[in-house]
């Protein structure tokens, strides 16, 4: 799933407790994915390039399912007993394990139960599949805004993003040869999307719905 979408998975969170303050949220849901950037920058994960795909084909530490609850634990621990607040530390928690949980449904086979064991490795594959991948991930991002009961301006947020992550669904081929060449761009661009989303999510999260204003008889 594209970073539009992760982000909108912490609406869901938002709005089940609504004093919950969203940029914690914003960075639970997204905590493995950053992870994925840095260990790719110290080269400790990495990605492959064959038959005219990205292949993100070793990223146990960041995305196995061990990984994501010992991260979604330590979360809970620094949060509940750190700062005394019980209710962001299992929505933070939640949010962690729902990266990876998501995950599952679109990637290949490259999740693994843990970074001690090759195999089995697991995923859906719908990545494999573009216009479908857009099609469900559209979908969801609109269910969460339609959960939230965010503003028009926060949907449309959720829409553009959506569409501008379309061309790069359907990429292969010649498209992803600067990521063979210079490595370190994938993660880059990555990075970029989660911290873009963040922005626009925080900021237009907060813009209130327009309700129409009832008329006293």
């Amino acid at each position: 799933m594209y970073a539009i979408n992760h982000a909108a998975t912490a609406l869901l969170l938002r709005k089940k407790e609504s004093k919950l303050p969203l940029f914690p949220l914003l960075v639970s849901v997204q905590l493995v994915e950053i992870l994925w950037v840095l260990f790719n920058y110290l080269g400790w994960e990495h990605f492959s390039i064959s038959g005219g795909h990205v292949h993100l084909d070793y990223l146990p530490y960041s995305h196995s399912i061990f990984s994501g609850v010992l991260a979604a634990v330590l979360s809970f621990c620094v949060i509940n007993w750190g700062y005394h607040n019980r209710k962001l530390a299992v929505a933070f928690a939640i949010g962690v394990v729902s990266h990876v949980l998501i995950d599952l449904v679109f990637h290949e086979k490259d999740i693994r139960l843990s970074p001690f064991s090759a195999t089995p490795v697991l995923g859906f594959g719908i990545i494999d599949y573009p216009i479908l991948n857009f099609i469900i991930e559209f979908a969801y991002g609109i269910f969460c805004w339609w959960y939230f009961k965010g503003s028009k301006a926060l949907l449309w947020v959720i829409i553009v993003f959506n569409v501008i992550d379309l061309p790069i669904m359907l990429a292969h081929g010649d498209s992803l040869t600067p990521f063979m060449h210079y490595p370190f761009l994938l993660p880059s661009v990555i990075l970029f999307q989660i911290l873009v989303t963040w922005y626009f999510v925080y900021r237009y999260a907060n813009v209130k719905s327009t309700q129409p204003i009832p008329v006293n008889q």
